[in-house]
């Protein structure tokens, strides 16, 4: 039955009516939850129908092979003979402003108070693009909750009478945001339209609610996710992989570090048992508890490595123990202390000595003071009360040109920094600073970051919970960071560190141009190619980037993210008036190492007393 028909046979008196083609909508979801979604008797059988009409009198189903409706719940017909003044009538004006019969979806209506609007809606491959007849431009107040229900503006014009709005609507997150409510709040999506885009407190409370359900989920289902990694990593090796400059193959290397990022992840989880079903409870805490004792058994002399049986460093080891309380072992960071309050990323000598690096030109700058090292190793003394021993002027006088020599991504040195400062009372100053650029680099999407965007954006989320602004800001950042999970509740491969050797000065400077050239124009593959030679402050360099495969990392962060507690009626969303930092518009990791994470490492003060 053609839409246009429909509407034919749908009497003018109607305050309001939506209708759905039941085609594509089939190709989302099973017959019964199409039942569940529309509110139909569920011993209705589908097959003999086009479309399902609801409107403010009840609930209608159009004969596919005929022109005929049929009430759903007593199954009385009409046809279109029996209409004399009908919907179509009514708003042939509004109709006549789009092909009718081609919508997958249209909805009429006129409330008190509003104009009559229209809405038409064409399907495909799961997306809806809509297009909205308005009374004027709305004022968009709330909108960055609309992700919560998979719907975006997309903008619009002003037309000679009316505002013609323009929105996309993802119908599997939109579905699946109905079933987690089990479909209680339809009638929200109706509203929104028939008041023109307006968001009243009704409306904005359930998309608050939508929003509360899917970041509930999702942090839920990747904590299974979580749980099945902790249990692999304790069978075989779960190593990144180390992509070193081209011609170089890549190779497994960083099997411990991300483990304790998981374990973080793991004793979070620990705490929201009680959102967990009870098996999923069990299963999670035994997968931790058997982490726990790997990653104890891999120790040497009470530190970690980054790979299994190799240098045990004080970067390393800071990244494992946020998944332990363990003071004793923090207390022996203090290996690495430089006796100023920083703390060097490992140990070096000029020949070989057990547990310190052999030191050539090569990665001379790797032996200084690393400022991300310092700061986790900071953030791990105050949780484990234990005395400080870095001050607050120290962090700040680092503050402009912090970066770490292994970061390869500015809001994890910034989150380290965070964790760093959060309980300091001395660092008023420095936290407001901080939270003022990070925010600021805040996309319009209410992600962060240019690149590893899913990463970005959940350590943007820790950052503010680190720092105490929990308000709407944070909510949105997390309903945007729903959208990276995947069907198995895994965020996105990512790249979180780096390493780099200074190329040896003796090469003839055309062999480094070609070799800084190699990556340039290549096609980009799975593992995206970047420029790993550069020319940093007069010298080159060779960066080694380091994959996080099997997405341990990402998920940790994501699920810690969607775990932070905020106040989502706050209002406390930024003007987006302050310039952002450049450190945060790199296109890629490469680009950030090469400007922002490798120059402060080498000045000649930095490497004076190496």
């Amino acid at each position: 039955m053609l839409v246009s028909e429909i509407l034919h046979t749908l009497p003018a008196s109607l305050e309001w009516m939506v209708l759905f083609n039941l085609s594509p909508i089939g190709h989302l979801v099973n017959e019964d939850t199409i039942k569940a979604m529309y509110h139909l008797p569920m011993e209705i059988d589908l097959t003999a129908y086009s479309h399902v009409v609801l409107a403010n009198s009840g609930r209608f189903l159009a004969s596919a092979d005929q022109s005929r409706l049929v009430e759903a719940i007593s199954g009385k017909g009409w046809s279109r003979e029996r209409i004399p003044h009908s919907l179509f009538d009514r708003f042939a004006k509004q109709l006549a402003l789009f092909p009718v019969d081609e919508a997958d979806c249209i909805g009429l209506g006129e409330l008190d108070s509003y104009a009559p609007v229209l809405l038409h809606i064409k399907i495909q491959e799961g997306i809806g693009q809509a297009q909205a007849i308005f009374e004027r431009e709305p004022s968009r107040e709330h909108y960055e909750l609309l992700q919560a229900v998979g719907v975006n503006f997309l903008g619009g014009e002003s037309k000679e009478g009316y505002y013609l709005a323009q929105f996309q609507n993802r119908l599997p997150v939109h579905i699946h945001a109905g079933i987690l409510s089990h479909f209680s709040r339809t009638a929200h999506c109706n509203l929104f339209f028939l008041q023109h885009g307006t968001i009243d407190p009704p409306l904005e409370n359930g998309l608050l609610k939508a929003a509360e359900g899917r970041i509930t989920w999702a942090r839920n289902f990747s904590i299974q996710a979580l749980t099945k990694l902790a249990q692999e990593a304790c069978q075989r090796s779960l190593a990144m992989i180390c992509q070193s400059p081209p011609p170089n193959p890549r190779f497994p290397y960083g099997d411990l570090v991300p483990l304790g990022f998981l374990l973080n992840a793991l004793n979070t989880a620990s705490n929201l048992s009680e959102t967990l079903d009870a098996s999923v409870a069990k299963s999670t805490l035994d997968a931790r508890q058997a982490l726990s004792q790997f990653l104890l058994n891999q120790r040497q002399d009470h530190l970690w490595a980054f790979h299994s049986n190799r240098l045990v460093t004080a970067t390393d080891s800071a990244l494992v123990l946020q998944g332990f309380n363990h003071p004793d072992a923090v207390e022996d960071l203090e290996r690495f202390a430089d006796g100023k309050g920083g703390y060097y990323p490992q140990l070096w000598s000029t020949d070989e000595q057990p547990g310190k690096m052999v030191l050539d030109q090569s990665c001379r700058h790797w032996c200084q003071s690393d400022y991300a090292t310092t700061c986790m190793v900071k953030a791990l003394r105050q949780e484990a009360k234990l005395e400080a021993k870095t001050s607050t002027d120290y962090l700040a006088v680092g503050m402009a040109n912090r970066s770490g020599l292994y970061f390869a991504n500015p809001y994890l040195v910034d989150w380290v920094l965070a964790r760093a400062i959060r309980h300091d009372q001395s660092a008023a100053l420095l936290h407001q600073q901080l939270l003022s650029e990070v925010l600021a680099s805040l996309n319009e999407d209410y992600s962060f970051g240019k690149y590893d965007i899913a990463l970005s954006t959940a350590l943007g989320i820790l950052i503010m919970a680190a720092l105490g602004f929990r308000g709407r800001t944070m909510r949105a950042a997390q309903i945007r960071l729903l959208e990276f999970i995947d069907s198995e509740g895994r965020w996105p491969v990512t790249i979180p560190f780096y390493s780099s050797l200074r190329l040896n000065p003796d090469i003839p400077t055309k062999d480094l141009l070609e070799l800084s050239l190699i990556n340039a124009f290549a096609p980009k593959t799975l593992i995206q190619q970047q420029r790993q030679v550069r020319s940093i402050e007069n010298q080159y360099h060779g960066i080694s980037l380091y994959w996080d495969v099997h997405r341990c990392i990402s998920t940790s962060l994501a699920v810690l993210a969607l775990s932070e507690s905020c106040s989502p009626t706050q209002q406390d969303l930024p003007d987006r008036q302050q310039d952002v930092h450049p450190r945060y518009r790199c296109e890629n990791h490469c680009e950030y190492i090469a400007k922002f994470a490798i120059p402060p490492y080498l000045t000649t003060e930095a490497l004076v007393n190496v």
